[in-house]
């Protein structure tokens, strides 16, 4: 695989916004962590957990974390791209992996009203500026598979160490991207988080709660998420996996395949 990109969100219903909050307050308190420490995928320097040095807190916060948002009605959707396999790259890749968040956010909305808050770009007031002018057509026009009615205002920002559910949504999207690249430590935490990822109409991930890109990538909903199965919604079709036009047809693509497999 080349440079991978990730964008990810997490979707929570407006009434579960405050007891969540709520919950990530007794969870600190629990474990005796300060209100100030971030939880993300990748620690600030220097990393509190290690700083600890108690075995496995770390990991058990990581899972506490996304088992609360499930128990707070909370969905996922990430979008990770390939860039070692296209021909689009930097803001012209970016762009077309937020248009593809955009269009699963809403749908995971269920014809509910939703507003998108990003974490805070890198930089300053004027490369924030920059950013999210670069959102509004998305936002003012939709897609081309999608209306612009569910977001309903212009994506807006907030810095993360003020904001629990960005940092869940940092989370989610750090180790599921993580997984889609063999990282164990990824790897270990999709079983929780096939829980939290947004499910189709037929009841699977692949493509919707989490869409991989290019789509010659399709095996690795197998591999993933132990998925047998991608379906194709706007068809209403399924097809088995893995596609042996594909690559990662017999393994993950981790270890070197056995002498005469063809992977």
């Amino acid at each position: 695989m080349g440079k991978l990109l990730g964008l990810g969100a997490v979707i929570f219903p407006e009434s579960q916004l405050r007891p969540f909050s709520s919950s990530m307050k007794a969870l600190r308190t629990e474990h005796g962590i300060p209100a100030n420490v971030e939880f993300k995928w990748s620690m600030p320097t220097p990393n509190y957990f290690k700083q600890r040095n108690e075995a496995g807190l770390q990991d058990l916060v990581r899972r506490r974390m996304i088992e609360l948002a499930i128990q707070h009605e909370a969905s996922a959707v990430v979008v990770v791209w390939d860039l070692g396999r296209t021909t689009l790259q930097d803001e012209k890749a970016e762009a077309k992996v937020l248009e593809y968040l955009y269009e699963r956010i809403t749908g995971a909305l269920r014809n509910e009203l939703g507003v998108l808050v990003f974490d805070k770009p890198g930089g300053g007031h004027q490369q924030e500026d920059t950013w999210i002018a670069r959102t509004l057509s998305m936002t003012n026009y939709g897609t081309s598979y999608v209306k612009p009615d569910a977001i309903v205002l212009p994506v807006l920002t907030a810095p993360s160490h003020h904001h629990e559910h960005l940092q869940l949504a940092d989370l989610v999207t750090g180790a599921t991207v993580a997984a889609v690249a063999g990282n164990r430590y990824g790897m270990e935490l999709i079983p929780i988080l096939r829980g939290l990822f947004h499910r189709n109409y037929y009841g699977t991930i692949g493509g919707t709660g989490l869409k991989l890109f290019p789509d010659e990538l399709t095996n690795l909903y197998l591999h993933v998420l132990g998925e047998d199965t991608f379906t194709k919604v706007m068809q209403a079709a399924g097809y088995p996996l893995p596609f042996h036009h594909y690559p990662y047809t017999s393994d993950d693509g981790l270890n070197p395949p056995a002498a005469g497999v063809t992977a």
